[in-house]
Order: C-alpha cells, then sequence, then structure tokens
C-alpha cells in the first residue's frame, strides 16, 4: 500500500526552557485548527509534548532529550535522561531525524532558531533531501541574542544551501526593524514578519480557559531552577510575609524537578505560608494567569507572550545569560507596554524591593489590549500551507 506523504514536520531541539518548543507546538495547532485536513506532525525530546498541546490534535514524535544546566550564564550539555550523553545525543538524534525524514517524506520542514539543529543534528536530514523534494523553512524569535547557532558563517551556509524560506516570530511595530535586518544580512533572504507565536491563543480557541478554586491574588511562575534559584525563592519567601501579602491566595507553578536540597527547602517554606498554592505546569496555569491580578515570570518568550495575552500586570525577573537575549528583548518590550511590564535582574532581587513591585502591581488596573501582535501561530501556519 502505498502511504501519502507528510505535509508538515514540525522539528524543535529542547533543553533547559519551553520557548522553542512551545512556539513551535503552537504554531502546529494553528495548522491542525486552520488546515484540518493537512497531515502534520510535530518531532523534538521534550517532554512535555503533550502538557503543552493541550487539547488540539497535534501529534508528536519523541526523541531522546537534550539536558542541559547553566554555568555562569551558559547553557552546558549534560547527560539526558537516557544516559547518553550530550554529544551521543546528538549523533542519535542526527540518525534519527534522517529516518524520519526517509519514512514520512515531508513535503514541508519547519526548524526552530537555527538551521542546522542545537548539536548539527538536521544536517544529515538536510543533505539527503532531494533537490526540490522538500521545502525547508527557519523561523527564529523576535529577539535573537549572541547565539552562535543562529548568526554563524555556517550557519549561514547550511539556510543558503537547503531553506527555502524565514519566519521571524517578531513585531517590529515594537522590537523595530535591527534584529529583522540582522537575520536579512546573515542569511541573505527578507524574513516574513508573521507576529509573535503565542500558544496562549492557540490553546484558547480549542477551549475555554478556566480557575478552579478561589481567585488568585497572583500567579507565580518559575519554569527551571537557575544558578540563582535558592536565593530567588528565600527572596519569594521573605516578601509574602509582609503584613500586606500574606494571607493572599498565590498560585506557584513550578518545575516537575524540585532542584538541590536548598532549592526543595525554600519551596517546603513556601507551602507553609497561608493561601501559597504550589502546582507543576499544566492546564490550570493559564486559567490562574487569566484570574489573577498580577504575574511574577522569568523573561523567556513563552512567558512573556503568556502575560502579554492575558493583559496582568507582570514583574519579570531577567535571568544573567550569555546571550543576553532577555535584556535585550525585555528593554524594548517594556518599553511598549504602557507599564504592564516591570523588569529586574534575578540577581538584584531583594525581599524589599519584590515586596514594593509586588504591591505596586496589585493596585495597578488591567489594561486595555495592547497593539502587539500575537497572531503569529495563523500566519505562520499560512505560510506553511502554501508551501504544500
Amino acid at each position: 500500500m502505498s502511504i501519502p506523504r507528510l505535509d508538515i514536520l514540525l522539528y524543535s531541539h529542547d533543553g533547559r526552557g519551553l520557548g522553542h518548543a512551545s512556539r513551535t507546538i503552537a504554531i502546529g495547532m494553528a495548522l491542525r485548527r486552520l488546515y484540518p485536513r493537512l497531515r502534520v506532525l510535530f518531532v523534538s525530546g521534550t517532554p512535555m509534548s503533550r502538557e503543552l498541546r493541550g487539547a488540539a490534535p497535534l501529534d508528536w514524535l519523541k526523541l531522546p532529550a537534550y539536558e542541559t544546566r547553566v554555568v555562569e550564564g551558559r547553557s552546558r550539555g549534560m547527560d539526558g535522561m537516557s544516559n547518553y550523553t550530550d554529544q551521543q545525543l546528538g549523533l542519535l538524534r542526527a540518525a534519527s531525524l534522517r529516518q524520519i525524514m526517509e519514512l514520512y517524506r515531508p513535503r514541508v520542514v519547519l526548524a526552530d532558531h537555527s538551521p542546522c539543529g542545537k548539536h548539527r543534528e538536521l544536517l544529515p536530514a538536510l543533505e539527503s533531501c532531494s533537490p526540490g523534494a522538500t521545502s525547508w523553512v527557519l523561523g527564529v524569535r523576535g529577539v535573537v541574542g549572541k547565539v552562535r547557532q543562529v548568526g554563524s558563517a555556517a550557519a549561514a551556509e547550511v539556510f543558503r544551501r537547503h531553506f527555502k524560506a524565514l519566519l521571524w516570530y517578531g513585531d517590529s511595530t515594537i522590537l523595530g526593524s535591527a534584529d529583522c535586518s540582522r537575520l536579512a544580512d546573515t542569511y541573505g533572504t527578507t524574513p516574513l514578519e508573521t507576529g509573535y507565536v503565542s500558544r496562549m491563543a492557540e490553546l484558547a480557541a480549542v477551549e475555554p480557559f478556566a480557575e478552579s478554586g478561589p481567585q488568585p491574588l497572583a500567579t507565580i511562575s518559575i519554569p527551571w531552577f537557575g544558578e540563582n534559584s535558592t536565593s530567588m525563592l528565600s527572596c519569594l519567601y521573605q516578601a509574602l510575609q509582609a503584613p500586606e501579602l500574606v494571607n493572599r491566595r498565590w498560585n506557584i507553578f513550578l518545575p516537575a524537578e524540585k532542584g538541590i536540597a536548598k532549592t526543595a527547602r525554600f519551596v517546603n517554606k513556601l507551602k507553609s505560608i497561608p493561601g501559597c498554592r504550589l502546582f507543576s505546569f499544566g492546564p490550570r496555569y493559564h486559567g490562574s494567569l487569566l484570574a489573577s491580578r498580577a504575574a511574577l515570570i522569568y523573561g523567556g518568550y513563552n512567558s512573556l507572550t503568556d502575560v502579554l495575552y492575558a493583559r496582568v500586570p507582570t514583574i519579570v525577573l531577567e535571568r544573567a545569560m550569555e546571550d543576553d537575549e532577555q535584556q535585550q528583548h525585555l528593554a524594548l518590550l517594556t518599553a511598549g507596554s504602557h507599564g504592564l511590564l516591570r523588569s529586574v535582574a534575578e540577581q538584584d532581587l531583594e525581599p524589599e524591593h519584590l515586596r514594593r513591585l509586588l504591591a505596586t502591581l496589585f493596585r495597578q488596573p488591567r489594561p486595555p489590549a495592547g497593539r502587539l501582535n500575537l497572531e503569529g501561530a495563523a500566519m505562520a501556519a499560512a505560510q506553511l500551507a502554501a508551501l504544500v
């Protein structure tokens, strides 16, 4: 029996955060919503595919996951959950992706962030394609930062040889044209500006969000523990003891892994605060965010699009990472948010400072809908469908 070709394969690498996978899954959700007859498959190592897609009818293939740790602001590869080393995982995933390409013969492939993949794992799949048989598309976040896999001459050459189109998941009315122009200079083609890719917007199109239980005063999101997490949790615990904040309802969302012993100790302390409810990430998060009067998040692309969609006054913690993406992105977003976002470096956070920030947010009304374009998933889906 002849099996039809896959229409669109979506690939995202994985590691500490969820931004790459979240963007790609949101585009997959938009494809399944707007073009339900297309055959679409998401491929990644992220263990959070089911949670990220919600009730959307998007299927996926799970690869062995990359694992990273942050040392002095730099992401460093480490052994994965399968006990293969970072280098071995790159080789295994490269072979797997080539076989997936041969089996499914996709008409279009969308790769997130880097034309080569995190550890060059896309190269065998790219080289195995017959000229013109598959349209390869690269999608890049609004502010790239200093990421070698995106801006190197080797990445540019791979793009020139194999890729057909470039999508930019940004909004020039807020971010300006500098990042888009840099991408055009690097890759020798004009990127298509899609707007921000909001997974929360796609989830809302599938089913309404609902917060079960009493309405929270604030939603606090910590997607992964890093070098400064112990001091941040200590600061949060102390701030929530303030008279105007204690006995309020706080929904705190934490990563599945509870971190080292010192981190776990402060997690347990937060549990002891009256009104604090601790959860792992899942369907409850977005309903909590919409019901909250304020939020405290980290400055990743996915987290920012969530609070911008929900229009909730937010404190954004900047992680000190070598690529400097969060700092560059937040400087531009904060200036155009009309007070919705207030950023502070994670390492500079102090209990009294956090208390004042939270108290100020609670007195701030929810702003009207902004001018930020959050329709990037639908726009990207339209471009991919047109290539099929």
